[in-house]
């Protein structure tokens, strides 16, 4: 495609481009459709630090059109099974109960944590089972 000013493509971005590419499109949806109506795009996060002030544990969501979308939840391995990923689920699902969120959706693989996203009441709603190395992968919302 030519464009009537030099532009150039660059494969690749920084952190700053990304969150540059991510503003921008906030920013558009805020002035089209529901997004008018509610609230704006809300970060919600929390991380789980060690003694050394390490990250030993976190959740990533982003709030917006009153539902909650999980982007990332992860566990170091030597703590994994004690509670942690539960305890951060469910302090997620608190504050988004508290800004009157309906529901709140997320994607696993089939290598991850389907059955730990179903014990917390989280249904399937879309696969994709034709991933490489027999991987499906799963979509899943949990009403609220």
């Amino acid at each position: 495609m030519e464009l009537d000013r030099p532009y150039s493509y660059h494969e690749g971005a920084s952190q700053k481009e990304v969150d540059l590419l991510w503003q921008g499109i906030i920013e558009y949806n805020k002035t089209s459709g529901p997004m008018l109506e509610y609230p704006p795009y809300e970060p919600y996060r929390i991380v789980l630090k060690d003694g050394q002030d390490q990250v030993v544990a976190g959740i990533l969501t982003k709030i917006y059109l009153r539902c909650m979308a999980v982007e990332l939840l992860w566990i170091d391995k030597e703590l994994r099974n004690q509670g942690i990923g539960s305890e951060l689920l469910n302090r997620a699902e608190a504050y988004a109960r508290e800004l009157g969120c309906t529901f709140i959706h997320l994607d696993t693989f089939s290598f991850q944590a389907i059955e730990f996203y179903r014990k917390h009441g989280f249904s399937v709603f879309g696969v994709i089972d034709d991933y490489p190395g027999n991987v499906t992968r799963y979509y899943l919302k949990k009403e609220l």
